[in-house]
């Protein structure tokens, strides 16, 4: 899972296998090993839209549990935005990279639709 965070924006890029571990009602969490360790969680939940919350060490992105439960078999659907009153949080699946990088950048990510033209 990529996590971008910038100014009021919050930005998760999840991998093929992430996908599917959240369509079968899992969490999935990330741990950035900084001196006191950062978690980032998105957890299928009972929601009608995207929530992030912030307690002590972990940021938690709460999706839909329905939406989550279809959206791996939906290759229409690249992901889901939501908008609070201070807060624009995306959640989307994980493309390939269109410039030849490391294969290890592109391990389980989905094609990328304009490499695909």
């Amino acid at each position: 899972m990529k996590l971008r965070l910038r100014a009021n924006t919050i930005r998760l890029r999840l991998l093929k296998g992430e996908v599917d571990h959240l369509a079968q009602g899992h969490t999935i969490v990330e741990t950035l090993p900084t001196p006191r360790p950062f978690h980032f969680a998105v957890h299928p939940s009972h929601v009608e839209d995207l929530t992030a919350t912030f307690n002590e060490d972990t940021l938690t992105i709460e999706v839909p549990r329905d939406w989550a439960a279809n959206w791996a078999s939906n290759d229409e659907e690249v992901g889901r935005s939501a908008k609070t009153s201070n807060l624009d949080i995306l959640i989307e699946k994980d493309w390939s990279c269109t410039t030849v990088r490391d294969s290890a950048e592109d391990r389980d990510t989905y094609p990328n639709p304009t490499a695909l033209r």
